[in-house]
């Protein structure tokens, strides 16, 4: 039997005797035990029964007291165990049955082995305690460590280039499996400039199991995100039926955490993780591990935007360079946009990965960047060149690939510029490559530019029929284009396109007098 030094001599705790009679009974042990200087060392509450008491100490402090029980004689049902049994509440009988199924103990015996005894019970105090500590340290470094570790995947999966939707709902299927939540999502947020209130965006994504979802969640947890957006701290909501819109749910949510996704005390969205998928409630690591994730997705968004306005700002340029070039000809307005247009979409027609699509597309934005080192004469020439004249246009490849040659994040578009004129029968230019020996840009924005070539008004002859071209196309398969990417060509819907050239040349034209033809491959 244990009691703790406060509350002497009330025990408050019982080793196993078979029941608690007998610890009962001492129980009521008369209040003259109490205090250090009045503890006696054996207490013999009724003939036949002696118990001896110990200290417990943990760290040279004393912190209770430990009872052993021992029968020396036989139990009999004298007048002091009757008072005792009267005090305790205990029926006789009972007790002297239980306290003849205790062993016999001679006692001069057990005195010396108390000691033991409360030794063998710090010892086992102690290293319970240090099970427990290692098991709450265990448990600490197991979170912990899958806290670092999805905080790693985050770090070192932060690409500016990547689009946001997939990385970030990468995070959050993560962030619900660690912290065993039962939805997490993330909608975006942003600074109203005229009022300077945060202003929750639409719901970005949600992974999990939520009875509301996008705009009704956003709506219904409207009040505790905007307190999180200006406090700029995470807010807990331990009672989400105080909330009108969740009330009246059958299957409604219970709890969720705000956490806000800000940099440099501007809104940029809004964290949510919501219910445990166990009922409990959030614990510090939880909220520790939404935190620090709500930290590396501000800093990835932050980049995100600000790569975006690099990528605006890069695009803007290319566009501004490529319609100054088609500046020079009045009837290739557009062309260049056009033909990466095309350029791109046939390269996703024939499963290239979309980071590759986006290539092609800028190197078809700059394939005829060398026109201008083209003279404008020979560019707006009505009519045939002559052979002195297509072979200075036949430069504007070379040009180009020159022009870009220098610019390292270019590097990979420069195919597309310097060999979208060569023919798979080897018959084209700069180098009269043949067949798969021309790169695969080169082979795609060929047939993109012929296409844009014969579908638009030039100086020597008017636009063709969409039918007409397609034609022409077919027929040039295995001469002039590559034959597996012009049978993919031509099945392609033109409507997109069709459309943007009629608001590209939407302006009338002076067509010229005379008219001529260079063929399907264009300038």
């Amino acid at each position: 039997m244990l009691w703790q030094d406060s509350q002497m001599p009330r025990i408050l705790s019982l080793c196993a005797t078979g029941d608690a009679t007998i610890p009962q009974l001492v129980r009521h042990l008369p209040e003259s035990v109490d205090g250090h200087g009045g503890l006696p060392t054996v207490i013999r509450p009724f003939p036949g029964l002696h118990v001896h008491l110990a200290s417990i100490a943990r760290r040279r402090k004393v912190t209770g007291y430990l009872a052993v029980f021992a029968r020396v004689d036989h139990l009999v049902a004298s007048e002091e165990l009757h008072r005792a049994a009267s005090r305790a509440g205990v029926d006789v009988q009972a007790l002297i049955h239980q306290g003849q199924r205790m062993a016999h103990v001679a006692a001069t015996v057990v005195a010396p082995l108390v000691p033991i005894i409360a030794h063998m019970y710090e010892d086992f105090v102690a290293s319970s305690t240090s099970q427990h500590e290692l098991a709450s340290v265990t448990e600490q470094l197991s979170a912990t460590y899958e806290e670092i570790n999805l905080l790693y995947k985050i770090s070192s999966g932060m690409r500016f280039s990547q689009k946001p939707q997939p990385f970030l709902e990468t995070v959050c299927k993560e962030v619900q499996e660690i912290g065993s939540f039962r939805a997490v999502a993330l909608a975006f947020a942003h600074r109203d400039e005229q009022t300077s209130r945060p202003v929750i965006d639409d719901m970005a994504l949600l992974v999990g199991n939520s009875p509301l979802q996008g705009a009704e969640l956003l709506k219904a947890l409207e009040g505790p995100i905007l307190e999180a957006l200006n406090a700029n701290e995470a807010k807990v909501c331990n009672d989400l039926t105080q909330l009108p819109l969740f009330s009246a749910l059958p299957d409604s949510l219970q709890r969720a955490v705000c956490v806000p996704l800000t940099r440099d005390h501007r809104p940029l969205g809004i964290l949510l993780a919501l219910d445990k998928v166990d009922h409990s409630e959030y614990s510090s690591v939880d909220i520790k591990l939404l935190n620090n994730v709500g930290s590396q997705c501000s800093i990835f968004l932050e980049n995100a935007v600000l790569y975006q306005d690099m990528q605006g700002l890069f695009m803007g340029v290319l566009h501004a360079l490529t319609r100054s070039i088609d500046a020079k000809d009045a009837y290739t307005r557009g062309h260049s946009q056009r033909v990466a247009q095309l350029s791109r979409d046939l390269a996703a027609r024939i499963g290239l990965p979309d980071e590759q699509c986006e290539r092609v597309y800028l190197s078809g934005l700059l394939h005829d960047v060398g026109k201008i080192g083209v003279p404008e004469t020979v560019l707006t020439k009505p009519g045939r060149l002559s052979d002195a004249e297509f072979e200075a246009i036949k430069k504007h490849p070379a040009i180009g690939a020159q022009i870009l040659g220098n610019i390292k994040q270019l590097a990979d578009v420069v195919p597309g510029v310097l060999y979208h004129h060569e023919r798979w029968d080897g018959r084209g230019y700069p180098y009269n490559l043949a067949a798969e020996n021309i790169p695969l840009m080169g082979r795609i924005i060929c047939v993109a530019d012929s296409f844009d070539a014969m579908s638009s008004t030039r100086t020597y002859r008017p636009a063709l029929p969409l039918d007409i071209v397609l034609a022409e196309i077919t027929r040039c398969s295995g001469a002039q284009f590559d034959p597996a990417l012009a049978k993919v060509f031509v099945g392609m819907d033109f409507g997109p396109y069709r459309r943007a050239l009629d608001e590209q040349l939407a302006a009338p034209r002076i067509m010229p007098s005379s008219a001529g033809s260079v063929g399907p491959g264009g300038l």
